[in-house]
């Protein structure tokens, strides 16, 4: 199966996060508030020839519960599919939403709205028979709109 190599391709460009309230009565879920981080990455050669190139995408975080005191500071935060497994994590490759597992990422406060995000995660590729599986490491910065 082939490689996309995100590593040598792309690098992650300056996102944003946000906060929102959702409810789902029919599930039993209470109107919660909940987080949505979007991580543009730099547009690059898949090497998909299916694809339009270059590839223009994203890294999309949501559902992510935080447990903080206060919603509108992120400063010192680590996320991990370990400590929030309702989180879901995708990229959108190949004509598919590529799963990813978040090893780590965390959160540095530079501004009042922005922040130094670093992190660490597995593209889950094979799932959707697109490429190998691979880890992918960056570091950028977010607006954090409330």
């Amino acid at each position: 199966m082939k490689r996309i190599n995100l590593q040598g391709k792309t690098k992650a460009q300056p996102g944003k996060a946000e906060k929102y309230w959702f409810r789902n009565e029919r599930i039993g879920l209470e109107n919660t508030l909940f987080h949505r981080i979007y991580i543009p990455l730099e547009p690059f050669d898949s090497g998909l020839k299916y694809e339009d190139q270059p590839v223009e995408t994203e890294i999309v975080i949501e559902w992510l519960k935080l447990d903080l005191v206060d919603p509108d500071n992120l400063d010192g935060i680590e996320v991990s599919n370990r400590a929030y497994e309702d989180a879901e994590a995708s990229i959108y490759i190949g004509h598919a939403h590529n799963i990813c597992d978040i090893k780590k990422l965390t959160f540095k406060r530079i501004e009042k709205d922005i922040y130094q995000v670093t992190g660490d995660i597995v593209v889950d590729f094979e799932n959707e028979g697109v490429a190998q599986n691979e880890s992918f490491s960056f570091q950028t910065m977010i607006k954090y709109e409330r």
